[in-house]
């Protein structure tokens, strides 16, 4: 009877290296984990800065800078209806208005000229609205020539200036933020999946060299009878320390990107996109009075505007809204940018100043419904005169309340925005240095750690 053949396994290679073998295996492991644990540790910091990058640096700047152009575009048309609504040489206040805008709006054109960073996309529109506004301004000028000399003539050219900001440049302002806004949110949503992703990347591998450091002392002290080399327990204690502040690091970069996006970001947007409307409404207002062929068509497009900022049917509705806001509860019944803004209050003193930009947007609404009476009831001259007026309690001198409150918003928004920017920022400034210092550190450590007991095997 023949016996049964014996099944024979291979040793494992560890098993098959002697001690110095396995001195030297032992630090090639660890310094190939410790590579490994730059390589994740500086992929997350680029990660993370590239996202803050695409937020901070490259869209939502080109965002801002689309609706300040709109709505200094808006409001320069308002000027200008205002304008041709007074008797020739008597409106400086709207003629100076209208010289401000246009300066802010060429401002605005040329910062979103230098951040151009999406190609066409962005070009085209900032092109575009460069040859609109020579445009509109020409128009205007002929409008007023017309205007001076007595011409009704002028109701007509000011109809073919509102024709290019209602047709091209408004919508050019929105074709830029669009294509930065995309960009901006399809950014954020990746880098949540990126940010975890890193991270996690940055545990594992300190996780492993830590490991692989701990395995090694308990093979000296087994082998050697050493109870702790001190230099391999310095670079375990700098890898928990580097994984920790690395950790930190990037969880701390996560959150300022969440506070600049979520909190502050919404925010800006939401209120720039209701200043703008706002002032494309305020023209619609006086361009009401001033073509009165037209008249039904623009109080209804003011009422589509309205709506975008605060979508509110009564003033008992209104009251719950605000009872609401001043509680810290959603609104969730009614919509609008205005509501938007009243949904996200996150920092000290927004939730005032957005109360109150609701309040005075109510109030203007108020007003414009008495000159619309007015208008109809053949009182012209005193809804001309509340229309334009500045005086407490008139149209302008409210809307201009209404302006002042959505820019203290925006500016704490904007403040809180820049600071988180700032922070993600500087929190992974010289990130790639340190950590690269780190990692040779660890590889010193480890090297000289073994050197002595490698010598004894020779």
């Amino acid at each position: 009877m023949t016996a049964p053949a014996l099944r024979t396994t291979p040793a494992p290679a560890w098993r098959n290296l002697n001690t110095l073998q396995r001195l030297w295996a032992s630090l090639y492991i660890v310094w190939a984990l410790d590579v490994l644990l730059l390589i994740a540790a500086i992929t997350g910091a680029r990660v993370h800065r590239g996202a803050m990058q695409a937020v901070g640096k490259d869209t939502a700047p080109s965002i801002i800078a689309a609706q300040h152009i709109k709505s200094s575009l808006a409001d320069m048309d308002a000027n200008a209806a205002n304008e041709l609504l007074g008797e020739p040489g008597k409106m400086p206040q709207a003629v100076k208005a209208y010289e401000k805008d246009r300066r802010d709006a060429a401002t605005a054109l040329i910062e979103a000229a230098k951040n151009i960073t999406y190609g066409d996309a962005e070009q085209k529109p900032i092109e575009a609205i460069q040859v609109g506004m020579g445009t509109y301004e020409a128009k205007v000028q002929r409008a007023r020539d017309l205007h001076e000399q007595g011409d009704a003539a002028y109701v007509r050219a000011y109809r073919d200036a509102a024709n290019v900001i209602d047709e091209v440049l408004l919508p050019e302002a929105d074709n830029l933020d669009r294509a930065n806004h995309d960009v901006l949110e399809r950014t954020y949503d990746e880098q949540k999946g990126k940010s975890v992703a890193t991270i996690v990347f940055v545990l594992l591998m300190g996780a492993a060299l830590v490991a692989a450091l701990v395995f090694i002392q308990k093979f000296l002290n087994r082998k050697m009878r050493r109870i702790l080399n001190p230099l391999l327990v310095l670079a375990t204690l700098l890898t928990l320390g580097f994984v920790l502040y690395t950790y930190s690091v990037l969880g701390s970069e996560r959150a300022d990107l969440k506070v600049a996006k979520e909190d502050a970001f919404t925010s800006i947007h939401a209120l720039w996109r209701a200043r703008a409307v706002a002032y494309a409404a305020n023209a619609d207002e006086s361009r009401y009075l001033l073509d009165a062929a037209h008249a039904q068509e623009h109080e209804d497009n003011f009422h589509k505007k309205a709506a975008l900022l605060a979508s509110i049917p009564s003033d008992a509705v209104l009251r719950t809204v605000l009872d609401h806001v001043r509680d810290g509860t959603k609104v969730n019944a009614v919509s609008g940018y205005l509501i938007d803004e009243l949904n996200n209050i996150t920092f000290e003193g927004e939730r005032e100043a957005a109360v109150s930009a609701l309040e005075y947007f109510n109030q203007y609404l108020s007003i414009d419904t008495r000159i619309r009476y007015l208008q109809q009831k053949g009182k012209h001259a005193e809804a001309l005169e509340l229309c334009i007026g500045t005086k407490p309690g008139e149209s302008n001198a409210v809307f201009d309340q209404f302006d002042q409150a959505v820019g203290k918003t925006l500016d704490i928004n904007q403040q809180e925005f820049d600071k988180a920017v700032a922070g993600g920022f500087s929190v992974l400034s010289h990130f790639e240095i340190k950590a690269s210092i780190v990692a040779v550190v660890i590889a010193l450590l480890a090297f000289f750690g073994l050197l002595k007991r490698i010598q004894e095997y020779r």
